[in-house]
Order: structure tokens, then C-alpha cells, then sequence
């Protein structure tokens, strides 16, 4: 017979669709697992800077203990307390902890991002304002889930929490759509007219703008949950699956270089130092040989001089290209 305490409960809405993210989650840890295998084995990752191999690798170990702690949560409610109906009712330690290590993650990949739009732009305000809504945002989420853990009860504290749960999956929402709309907007800035630079260009955007905007996606459909149904708990089986997005998000990028690098080539493109940009074009040179360079990749490549990260891309074009 079904307990009172139970009664009207959603299963489906609550332990359901945590199980589905669970399963979910781990579909993506695979595809981190398999994308950072292939970082390692790539010839980039033995050129970059030190602080980026240990991006990868403190990615890697955060997102193997936030499936650790995924895969808990079922195990808690489905094995260890099976047969115990009231137990559904109850949060556990993993849930905010496995929320916290979401958070540095996110803190971790849009810094990143923030960074690589720092070198796109050189704009102070622009990375200034993408950092604040990044900080805001962790920020954000760490208060809501410690108000959370406070509560023993999860769907109550899901209702009694909503307005602190909207205002912080707002501001990460909000982070991944300033960070995706920067740097898609400094990338079409810097077409030049030159038909083959510019497909080079639209070819980059797509390709950035791709590994936020799943992200950028999902955080827009976790809002719209929690504001639709605060009793149910699809916000957390979308939470779970945003912390690998995170991570593959990232590690697209890096691995995608080589993609891009070969692109550049067969359009007869190179590459360039970014402090170079605004004056590798000579007027006095005859306009058949003039270099058009475009800032605009989002190749992350090591420097020997100031061990930076480099986003350039740069195009040779005779004038009948214009």
C-alpha cells in the first residue's frame, strides 16, 4: 500500500527525470572521456602553454567526480533505500555537491571563453562585462545551493526556493548568451570584403558560436522549467547535463584546431601573431601582393615570447578577390 506521505507524489517528474539525467550525463562523460583522449594524442596539446594542459586536466578530474556523484544519487534512492518510498523525499549530500562542482566548471570554461574573447576584442569594458556576468553567475548558483542543502525536503525546497532558483539560472543563462553573442559579433566585425576571407570567416563563426550555443540552449530550457514546474525536478536533470556540455564545449575547441588549421590551408591562409594584425598591411606594397589580416580564428596555440593564447588568422589575397 502507498504511503500517505506519498501521496500524489510524481515519480516520473521527480526521481524520474533525475535518473534520465544521470543517464544522459553519462552518455556525455563518454564523449569528454574520448574527446580529451584525443587532446592528449594531438600534436597541439605538446605546443601549448602549461596553464592549458592543466585546463584540460582539472576538467577532466572535476567532470569524473561530478559523474561520481550522479551516479550516487540513483544508486541512494533505487538501491540502497529501495523499498523506502519516504526516502524520495529526502535530499542528499551528492545533489549540492554535484551542483557546487557544476559551478567551478562553468567558472572554469567561460573564463576561458571570456579569455579568448579578451584576445579576439582587446576591448577592457567588453572582457570586463563578460567576466562580471561569469562571476555573477557562479555566484549565483553557489548561494542557491547552499539555501538548497538546508532544506531536507526537495520538492519543498525546490517551491520555496524559486525566486532565489530563477535568479540564479538566469544569470547563467544570461552568461552563456553574452559570451556566445560576443564573439560571434567581434568575429563578423572582422570581415574584409575579400570573398574567400569571409567564407573562412562564416565557416569560424558557425564553428564557434556551435560550442556555446548547445550550452547556451540548454541553460534557456532549465530556466523555462523551473519557472513552468518548481515541483518537479527537471531543472536538476538539465543541470546535470549542462556540466558536460561545459566541459566538451571547451575541449571542441581545442581539438577542433587542427580542423580549422586545415581550412585555412586549402584557402590559402596562414598564421600570424595577433600583435601583428594592424600592421601587417602595407600600402606601399603593389596592391596584387597586399596582406589582408583578419583576427578572428579561435586557435589557441603556444608562444614561445609571451606564452599567450593566439587568435589570428590571416589571408593573402590577390585584388582580383575583392
Amino acid at each position: 500500500m502507498a504511503s500517505p506521505v506519498l501521496a500524489g507524489f510524481n515519480r516520473g517528474g521527480t526521481i524520474g527525470v533525475e535518473y534520465l539525467g544521470v543517464v544522459f550525463s553519462s552518455i556525455l562523460y563518454g564523449v569528454s572521456c574520448l574527446q580529451t583522449f584525443q587532446y592528449s594524442r594531438s600534436v597541439k596539446a605538446r605546443s601549448d602553454v602549461w596553464w592549458i594542459k592543466a585546463m584540460v586536466l582539472i576538467l577532466f578530474t572535476l567532470d569524473t567526480i561530478h559523474e561520481a556523484f550522479l551516479i550516487h544519487i540513483p544508486y541512494h534512492y533505487l538501491i540502497t533505500h529501495y523499498d523506502e518510498p519516504e526516502s524520495l523525499l529526502k535530499d542528499i549530500w551528492s545533489i549540492p555537491f554535484s551542483v557546487i562542482i557544476h559551478s567551478l566548471i562553468a567558472f572554469i570554461t567561460n573564463s576561458f571563453f571570456v579569455y579568448r574573447i579578451w584576445k579576439l576584442s582587446v576591448n577592457k569594458l567588453v572582457s570586463a562585462f563578460c567576466s562580471a556576468s561569469v562571476v555573477a553567475a557562479v555566484a549565483g548558483a553557489l548561494v542557491y545551493t547552499v539555501r538548497f542543502s538546508l532544506v531536507q525536503d526537495i520538492v519543498k525546497a525546490e517551491i520555496t526556493l524559486k525566486s532565489m532558483g530563477i535568479v540564479a539560472i538566469s544569470l547563467t543563462a544570461a552568461a552563456s548568451v553574452v559570451i556566445s553573442a560576443t564573439m560571434a559579433y567581434y568575429l563578423h566585425a572582422n570581415r574584409t570584403g575579400f570573398r574567400h576571407s569571409d567564407d573562412v570567416i562564416t565557416k569560424l563563426t558557425v564553428l564557434v558560436v556551435s560550442t556555446g550555443s548547445v550550452t547556451t540552449f540548454f541553460s534557456i530550457v532549465e530556466l523555462i522549467s523551473y519557472v513552468v514546474a518548481p515541483d518537479l525536478l527537471y531543472v536538476l536533470m538539465f543541470e546535470f547535463i549542462i556540466g558536460k556540455l561545459h566541459v566538451n564545449s571547451v575541449l571542441t575547441c581545442l581539438n577542433m584546431r587542427d580542423l580549422i588549421r586545415n581550412l585555412g590551408d586549402s584557402n590559402g591562409i596562414s598564421s600570424i601573431h595577433l600583435s601583428r594584425i594592424r600592421h601587417e598591411s602595407s600600402a606601399a606594397a603593389p596592391k596584387h601582393e597586399r596582406q589582408q589580416v583578419v583576427d578572428l580564428s579561435p586557435l589557441v596555440q603556444s608562444n614561445v615570447v609571451d606564452n599567450s593564447v593566439k587568435f589570428h588568422v590571416s589571408y593573402i589575397s590577390n585584388a582580383s578577390d575583392a
